[in-house]
C-alpha cells in the first residue's frame, strides 16, 4: 500500500492513448468567434475564462437537466476531479483533487454554507431544481474566501431576475429495476421585471422511496428521502447605478430508514428519522462608482437545524441527536477599474457563528480583509495577485496569498500557472463533540487542535484547433497539521481514536481535457483525472481517493427536435481501509429528449444501464451504483 512515485506515470501512459480528460461542458474556444464563458467565482468579478489562471468548470442548467440529477450531489458525480466521500449518517460530501471534503468550500450565490452533522455539508440537501449554473474553481481559494477553500470552491448559482417574463415547470419520475427507489421530482419558477423591480420565485419538491439491495438484514441500504426548497431573488433599481437586492434560500430534508448498530456487543435494529432545515437570507446594495467600478455591500444570516431520532424496533428509549447553527456575515467590497488592463478588488468581511451540537455550545467570529490585483502586463500576458488576512477568535491570524499567471501563445494556445496558500479552522465536531458510536469505534474530540495549512501549486495549458479543444493541468497540494484519526487504545473490544494534527500529507495529479465537434450537433468529450496521495507520517495512501476518474460524453442535437447524450463514468481503485482496496467500476448513463411545443420537451433516461453494483464504501451512497439501474421520464414546460 506504500505510495509509489512511478504509479501515476504508468497510469498516464496506459490511459492517455485512448483518452484526454475533463472537458468542461461549457468550455469555449480560445480566441474563436464564439462568445466566451464568463465566470465570477474565480475573481469575484465577471471574468472571461481565458483570463483566469486556474482550472475552471462551469455546469449550465441544460446540462443539469439532461443528466436527470435530483440533487447537487447527483450533478457533481460527473464533474472534473470531484469524488464523493462516504461519511457517517449517509451524507453525500465531495472531495476535490483528493483532499478531505472539509477542504472544499461550497457557496450559494457566493455565500458560505456551513456544515451540519459532524461538520459535514450534505450535498443531497440541495435540490438540483434550484440551480441555474455551477462554477467550480479547482485549486486554493483561501486568498479570496478564507477557511475551507484549500481544495477549491463550488459556487451554486440560483436563478436571477430576467428582463422579460419567463416561467417553467419540470416534472419527472423514475424507479430502479428492482421496483425500489421510486421517485417523483418537480421544480418550477417564474421570473421577470416590472418597472424598477426584478423578481424570480422558484420551488422544488423531491420524494424518493427507500431501497434495500442487501436482504440479509433489516437495515435499509437507502432511506426514504423527502426534500423541498424554495428560492426568492428580488432586485430593485433605486436610481441609475444604484441597485438593492434581497434573497431567501430555504431547504427542508427528511430521511427515514432502518439502521443496525452494535450496542453492548449486541446488534440492535433501529428506525432512524432525520429532519434538516436550512434558511439563508441576504440583503445587498450595489453602487456604480465609475466605469466598470462598483461598491458592493451585503449582509446575510443563515440558520440550520438538524435532528436525528433513533427508535429501537423492539421498543425502548428514543435516542435523539440535535444540532442548531446560526451565522451572520457582513461584507464590503470595492472593485476599481484603473484602466482597460488593470482592475483592483479590495474588501473586508466579518462573520460570526453560534452552534449547539447535542447540548454542547460553541461560538466563534472572524474578521478578514483581502486585496486582489488583476493586471494585463502586455497583450498576451496577465497577472492575478491576491492576499487575505484572517483573524479568528480561536485560532489567531492567518495570511493566505495567491499569485497566478496566464500567457497566450498565438491564437490557439494558452499557458497558466498559480501558487497559493490556505488554511482550515477545526470544526466543533473535531474540537468538542467527537463520536462514541461511529462505525463501531470511539472517536474523541481534541480541543487543542491547530488549523490545517496548505501550499498548492498548479500549471496548465489550453488549446483549440478548429473543431478540437484540449487542456492539461498538473497540480500538487502539500498540507501540514491535517486533522485525522489516531488510534490511542481499546475500550473493551472497541478501538478508540483521537482527532489529532498529522504532520503532513500530499495529493497530486494530472487533469486532461479534450473535446471534438464530430459533426453539426454532435460533440464528443472526455474528462480524465489521475490522482496520487500520501500520508507522509505513515507513507500510506489516503483513504477514499480513487487513482483515476474518467467521464466520456457524447452529446447530440438533431434538427427534428431530438437531443440527448450518452455518458460513461469510470471510478478507479481506492483504499477504503488499510487492508482493502476496491476494484474500479464504470457506469453508463443516457438521456433522450424531444421538443413537442416551443421550448417544451418530453424526455426519458436511464442511469447505470448495465446494472453495475458498487457499495457505499465507494462514495456512491444513494447513487445509481447503489440502487441499480434506474429508468426515469418526464416533461419540461417553458413559457
Amino acid at each position: 500500500m506504500k505510495n509509489k512515485s512511478g504509479r501515476l506515470i504508468m497510469l498516464l501512459s496506459l490511459l492517455s492513448s485512448s483518452a484526454f480528460s475533463d472537458v468542461q461542458a461549457s468550455a469555449q474556444s480560445i480566441n474563436s468567434g464564439q462568445s466566451e464563458e464568463i465566470v465570477v467565482t474565480a475573481t469575484l468579478n465577471e471574468t472571461p475564462v481565458s483570463k483566469v489562471p486556474a482550472a475552471v468548470e462551469v455546469i449550465e442548467r441544460m446540462e443539469i437537466t439532461e443528466s436527470g440529477a435530483a440533487t447537487l450531489s447527483d450533478v457533481l458525480t460527473e464533474a472534473q476531479s470531484i469524488t464523493l466521500e462516504p461519511t457517517n449518517g449517509r451524507l453525500s460530501v465531495a472531495r476535490l483533487r483528493g483532499l478531505n471534503s472539509r477542504n472544499t468550500l461550497v457557496l450559494i450565490d457566493g455565500m458560505r454554507l456551513y456544515g451540519g452533522f459532524q461538520g459535514y455539508l450534505d450535498l443531497g440537501e440541495i435540490p438540483a431544481g434550484m440551480i441555474e449554473r455551477i462554477e467550480i474553481i479547482r485549486g486554493s481559494g483561501s486568498a479570496l474566501y478564507g477557511s475551507d477553500a484549500i481544495g477549491g470552491v463550488i459556487n451554486v448559482i440560483t436563478k436571477k431576475p430576467s428582463k422579460d417574463l419567463h416561467a417553467g415547470l419540470n416534472i419527472f419520475s423514475g424507479e430502479s429495476v428492482y421496483g425500489e427507489a421510486g421517485s417523483i421530482n418537480t421544480n418550477g419558477y417564474i421570473s421577470g421585471t416590472q418597472g424598477k423591480l426584478g423578481y424570480v420565485f422558484s420551488g422544488t419538491w423531491n420524494n424518493r422511496d427507500r431501497y434495500d439491495r442487501d436482504k440479509s438484514s433489516l437495515m435499509t441500504d437507502g432511506d426514504d428521502r423527502r426534500s423541498g426548497a424554495y428560492s426568492t431573488s428580488l432586485n430593485y433599481r433605486l436610481t441609475s447605478g444604484v441597485n438593492l437586492s434581497f434573497g431567501i434560500n430555504y431547504a427542508d430534508t427528511e430521511l427515514d430508514g432502518i439502521r443496525t448498530q452494535l450496542q453492548n456487543k449486541v446488534y440492535v435494529d433501529k428506525n432512524r428519522k432525520v429532519e434538516a432545515d436550512r434558511l439563508l437570507g441576504y440583503i445587498g446594495l450595489d453602487v456604480d462608482t465609475g466605469t466598470e467600478s462598483k461598491l458592493t455591500l451585503r449582509a446575510l444570516q443563515s440558520h440550520y437545524d438538524w435532528r436525528s431520532d433513533m427508535q429501537p424496533l423492539a421498543g425502548g428509549a428514543v435516542e435523539t441527536t440535535t444540532l442548531e447553527q446560526k451565522s451572520r456575515e457582513y461584507e464590503g467590497r470595492w472593485t476599481i477599474k484603473l484602466s482597460d488592463s488593470h482592475r483592483i478588488t479590495t474588501g473586508m468581511e466579518y462573520s460570526s457563528e453560534d452552534r449547539s451540537d447535542n447540548g454542547i455550545s460553541y461560538d466563534a467570529h472572524n474578521f478578514a480583509a483581502f486585496l486582489q490585483d488583476e493586471v494585463q502586463l502586455a497583450e498576451p500576458l496577465g497577472l492575478v495577485f491576491g492576499a487575505r488576512y484572517d483573524d479568528h477568535s480561536d485560532f489567531g491570524n492567518a495570511f493566505s496569498p495567491k499569485v497566478g499567471l496566464w500567457l497566450k501563445l498565438g491564437e490557439h494556445l494558452r499557458l497558466r500557472g498559480s501558487y497559493g496558500e490556505g488554511f482550515r479552522a477545526p470544526t466543533l465536531y473535531e474540537l468538542d463533540t467527537g463520536s462514541l458510536t461511529t462505525k463501531n469505534k470511539i472517536i474523541y474530540a481534541n480541543p487543542n487542535l491547530d488549523a490545517e495549512k496548505s501550499r498548492s501549486y498548479e500549471i496548465g495549458a489550453d488549446g483549440t484547433w478548429g473543431a478540437f479543444s484540449c487542456g492539461v493541468t498538473a497540480f500538487r497540494n502539500d498540507m501540514s497539521d491535517m486533522i485525522g484519526e489516531v488510534r490511542i487504545g481499546m475500550s473493551g473490544s472497541t478501538p478508540v481514536y483521537e482527532l489529532r494534527n498529522i504532520s503532513s500529507t500530499m495529493t497530486q495529479g494530472l487533469e486532461f481535457t479534450a473535446g471534438f465537434r464530430l459533426a453539426p450537433g454532435l460533440t464528443l468529450s472526455d474528462e480524465l483525472t489521475l490522482l496520487g496521495t500520501e500520508d507522509k507520517t505513515t507513507g500510506y495512501d489516503l483513504l477514499y481517493v480513487p487513482d483515476a476518474v474518467n467521464t466520456v460524453k457524447l452529446l447530440f442535437k438533431a434538427g427534428s427536435g431530438f437531443s440527448g447524450n450518452i455518458r460513461v463514468v469510470t471510478t478507479g481503485r481506492q483504499w477504503i481501509d488499510t487492508a482493502t482496496r476496491t476494484d474500479p467500476y464504470t457506469l453508463v448513463n443516457c438521456y433522450l429528449g424531444k421538443k413537442i411545443y416551443g421550448n417544451s420537451e418530453l424526455f426519458i433516461g436511464a442511469d447505470n444501464i448495465f446494472n453495475v453494483e458498487a457499495n457505499a464504501a465507494y462514495g456512491n451512497s444513494g447513487g445509481p451504483a447503489s440502487t441499480g439501474t434506474c429508468f426515469y421520464g418526464g416533461i419540461i414546460c417553458a413559457f
